[in-house]
């Protein structure tokens, strides 16, 4: 896994960029995990044991993030819990339309 510092993101793996995704790195490696800023590298890597909540935000992206750390600003819990792959899972299940919702809702409007 490749990890990257943001500001102001939550930590999270994501299998499809944002809008304000960082760049992927060049290894081609699907999973990139975002790091928290006060956390180690080791200490973000995600794991078997840690038990994840999904998180939303108001462009309805949705980011993984550890149930024992406090929600970052501007990201909602959707009330889905569990591993890492539970979680995945429940993300891939929902977020099918990978635009945000200010360009979904402009699309929409110039096609009316």
């Amino acid at each position: 896994m490749t990890t990257l510092r943001t500001r102001g993101a939550p930590a999270r793996r994501t299998t499809r960029p944002g809008p304000r995704s960082p760049p992927r790195s060049t290894d081609h490696d699907p999973h990139t995990t975002l790091s928290h800023p006060n956390r180690t590298t080791k200490e973000n890597d995600m794991d078997e044991n840690t038990r994840y909540q999904v998180l939303r935000n108001d462009e309805e992206q949705y980011s993984l993030w550890p149930v024992d750390i406090e929600v970052p600003a501007g990201w909602q819990p959707v009330g889905k819990e569990g591993t890492e792959a539970e979680c995945s899972a429940y993300v891939d299940e929902v977020w099918t339309d990978m635009r945000p919702k200010s360009l979904r809702e402009r699309m929409e409007n110039a096609g009316a």
